[in-house]
């Protein structure tokens, strides 16, 4: 089961791929601690707690964020090739 959950102290997106409980994970933007205790994510730096729901991104809004790349893509693509000079 893959995951995709924000960083509480930082908002980076953070790709859990095996999820059990003791598990440590490191955010590669700000080197910020998590583990994954009964269902919860500590925060070694500052002690909170969070539900793992609620730092979850929602699958819709994952999605959304590619497209919403694929069309800016798409558009610099068709500017690129389009003015005129």
């Amino acid at each position: 089961m893959i995951k995709i959950i924000r960083c509480p102290s930082c908002g980076e997106d953070i790709v859990l791929e095996d999820l059990y409980d003791g598990i440590e994970i490191v955010c590669k933007l700000c080197n910020c601690t998590l583990v994954y205790l009964n269902g919860k994510i500590h925060v070694m730096e500052t002690n909170e707690e969070y539900d793992l729901e609620e730092l979850a991104m929602p699958e819709e809004e994952e999605e959304e964020e590619v497209d919403e790349f694929a069309e800016e893509e798409e558009e610099e693509y068709e500017d690129y090739y389009y003015e005129e000079y």
